[in-house]
């Protein structure tokens, strides 16, 4: 499956944040969160993880910079389940480092889930907004066709 779309939501006083139906039967009963790099949160299926691992599992051990993305990718890294109500409890140490309080923003993009804090993200989006066309230009330098073909 791949995930796409952008939903609004809000944080209980516990930490929990209801997922979108959309997406709970692709993610399964348990699934795995980490500290994404643009200060959100990952959610990545079990199986999606999984690749995920293996490919850090092959990353070298003497080198420092590997062992520190190593680090952050596993140190931050946990699995949950969605309760009845198809939520689930963001990590306090997640949800304090990237600073999700009330308001969020729950997205797809392709094989994994991003929640951002609505502020954090209203941010982003204005500054991606400004650079978007760089940042085509800069895609489009790695020969990835991105023409949708509409016939």
């Amino acid at each position: 499956m791949s995930f796409m779309g952008t939903y609004y939501n809000n944080v209980d006083p516990k930490g929990r944040v209801s997922i979108p139906v959309k997406y709970r039967e692709a993610l399964g009963e348990r699934f795995y969160v980490t500290k994404g790099f643009d200060r959100c949160i990952d959610i990545y299926t079990a199986a999606g993880w999984e690749s995920f691992a293996k490919k850090l599992h092959k990353l070298s051990v003497t080198k420092r910079n590997m062992r520190d993305y190593v680090r952050f990718i596993f140190g931050n890294a946990t699995d949950v389940e969605l309760d009845k109500q198809g939520r689930i409890l963001l990590p306090a140490v997640l949800r304090e480092t990237l600073g999700i309080s009330k308001e969020v923003v729950v997205m797809g993009v392709g094989n994994k889930i991003e929640i951002w804090d609505r502020g954090t993200w209203d941010e982003h989006q204005l500054e991606l907004s400004q650079h978007i066309s760089d940042i085509s230009e800069e895609v489009g330098a790695f020969d990835v066709d991105i023409d949708f073909d509409l016939d």
